[in-house]
């Protein structure tokens, strides 16, 4: 059996030795018989079961988890902080190229409309006929 001992302390016992508990999760075979059967060692060590140890060992994975994705998320703030401004470059770059094609070619809104209508200007009037 496992325990896990919340605070650290010292046992004395009436021969005088003493007895140190370190915080922790400890075997069984850490105390020996004497200890167990202090007045105050239950006050310091509960008994751990197995459900116990899982829980201990899921929460031991998912703090690691945790620092793992904080990293994973830090980085990936870091990439779209850098792609942010590798769009406000373009974003400048296109600007300054519509004002120098706008002097060239007239008005710097038609550079940016593409023309559906079939070159004349005017719409296709022709309507396909049912199947019959």
């Amino acid at each position: 059996m496992k325990y896990v001992v919340s605070d650290g302390a010292t046992l004395s016992f009436p021969d005088g030795t003493k007895f140190e508990l370190k915080q922790g999760i400890h075997n069984g075979s850490d105390f020996p018989a004497h200890v167990k059967k202090h007045w105050a060692f239950e006050a310091y060590a509960r008994p751990l079961d197995d459900s116990d140890l899982e829980k201990e060992k899921n929460t031991e994975g998912l703090s690691s988890r945790l620092a793992e994705l904080e990293k994973e998320n830090t980085d990936l703030k870091a990439k779209v902080t850098e792609h942010e401004k590798t769009i406000a470059d373009q974003v400048t770059e296109i600007t300054d190229l519509k004002a120098k094609v706008a002097p060239e070619g007239g008005n710097s809104a038609d550079t940016d409309k593409t023309d559906i209508t079939g070159g004349k200007g005017e719409k296709n009037d022709k309507k396909q006929q049912a199947a019959n």
